[in-house]
């Protein structure tokens, strides 16, 4: 059985078996960073694309060295060989203009974002390219966050999470639960009675979920999890709160294009299109 290394592995067990011919080919058994995007997207005409889908900046106030600056996010970013990024500050979208100038003409996809706490847990949304910055400043009002709490996590919106993952569907979103398995903020892990996290579980709006224990992937996509029997795409994600950080964690996405129109597809067919090193 071959083991295809990255700056983490991608284990043949856990591959699908395109990627496991793929690796044959290479002859070695590894694949290094270099190879890896040119060989996967060889196989049967497929684009995969390296994504850290949860990454923060100085505009969070729990980050590490608020002198940071967004050329040097997007430079450590494609340091790492990503080909997308997710800014998604913690209630506040004051970093997206500024990371979106700094990556244009750079070969990086960002999708604009926010980590949202609400009563039931964190929540990742993640939106259109282009989307303007008031539109989500609209947005972070509509969820019950005045502008003196941008940027703070200990703040939570005034909607429940279920009403969070409903306004940001009618803002043409994408939804995730963060960290789930993350005490206290991962909705497993709040307080919340357990028939109100299965209804957070089953919700329409819930689109994927972030884990932090990547051996559960397929027990989540099966539907297999003991009281959670909805299937879900499952990501994993850096939570960088540092360069260094950005992408520590992160998933290959089977994509024609990056967009959400095709994250969204990828979330519906993730058994083929989401694969985890």
């Amino acid at each position: 059985m071959i083991q295809l290394i990255l700056p983490a592995v991608f284990r043949a067990s856990q591959a699908p078996s395109f990627l496991i011919a793929a690796g044959q080919r290479l002859g070695s058994g590894k694949w290094n960073a270099k190879h890896l995007n040119s060989e996967m997207n060889d196989v049967n005409g497929l684009t995969y694309r390296k994504a850290d889908l949860h990454v923060h900046t100085p505009e969070s106030l729990c980050y590490r060295d608020l002198s940071v600056r967004p050329e040097q996010i997007v430079g450590a970013a494609l340091e790492t060989g990503l080909d997308i990024l997710g800014v998604t500050d913690h209630n506040t979208v004051e970093a997206i203009d500024d990371i979106r100038a700094a990556a244009r003409g750079q070969g990086l996809f960002i999708f604009p974002g926010i980590e949202l706490s609400t009563p039931g847990g964190h929540v990742i949304v993640l939106f259109e390219e282009n989307i303007p910055s008031d539109d989500l400043r609209n947005f972070l009002s509509a969820v019950g966050l005045p502008r003196e709490s941008w940027g703070d996590a200990s703040v939570m919106t005034q909607s429940s999470l279920e009403e969070v993952l409903e306004k940001t569907h009618q803002y043409g979103g994408i939804n995730v639960a963060a960290h789930i398995e993350r005490w206290p903020s991962g909705f497993l892990e709040t307080g919340l009675p357990r028939r109100e996290k299965l209804r957070i579980h089953e919700n329409q709006y819930l689109n994927a979920l972030e884990i932090t224990i990547p051996q559960n992937k397929d027990l989540w996509n099966n539907g297999l999890m003991r009281d959670f029997p909805r299937r879900h795409a499952c990501i994993q994600a850096s939570d960088a709160h540092a360069p260094e950080e950005i992408g520590r964690r992160f998933v290959q996405i089977e994509m024609e294009r990056p967009s959400l129109e095709c994250l969204r597809a990828a979330f519906v067919d993730h058994q083929t299109k989401i694969v985890f090193p």
